[in-house]
């Protein structure tokens, strides 16, 4: 499965409104700049985002976007498919046997399903406390 830049940079977009955690909106250019996303890329994603349900905006000067759910209920193979369209496309079979070609095509689907659910058990409140870990600085310590 390859996972293209616009997957990854909504995957950060939502993660920075979680770890974020405001009560009120967080502006694009505050996470494009923190996140080092392209501005023009993240309007995108933050549209295409509002459309599925996944955030809300908020216009005028104090505006921007904030989580439209907790962050524990919405998972990774929800925001995949919300990107790409799929979990994992497979092409068709085509040609040569088709027992064979039926057997391996039963086999991608397994495979499909199995993937589909282990990303659904994974929330984006999970990646952004990760992430928050791994982005606090280290405590320092002084003798």
């Amino acid at each position: 499965m390859k996972v293209s830049s616009k997957t990854l940079y909504t995957f950060q977009f939502l993660s920075a409104l979680a770890i974020k955690g405001r009560k009120t909106p967080v502006q694009l250019r505050e996470i494009a700049t923190e996140y080092d996303i392209p501005f023009k890329f993240l309007e995108q994603i933050a549209i295409l985002m509002k459309g599925v349900g996944l955030v809300r905006g908020t216009r005028g000067k104090t505006g921007g976007y904030q989580l439209a759910e907790a962050p524990e209920k919405i998972d990774l193979a929800r925001v995949i498919k919300a990107t790409e369209g799929e979990i994992l496309p497979c092409a068709d079979i085509e040609g040569g046997n088709g027992v064979v070609g039926e057997l391996l095509a039963d086999i991608f689907a397994e495979q499909r399903a199995s993937i589909e659910k282990k990303l659904s058990g994974i929330t984006i409140a999970q990646i952004a406390e990760k992430a928050r870990r791994q982005m606090e600085p280290a405590p320092m310590f002084y003798l």
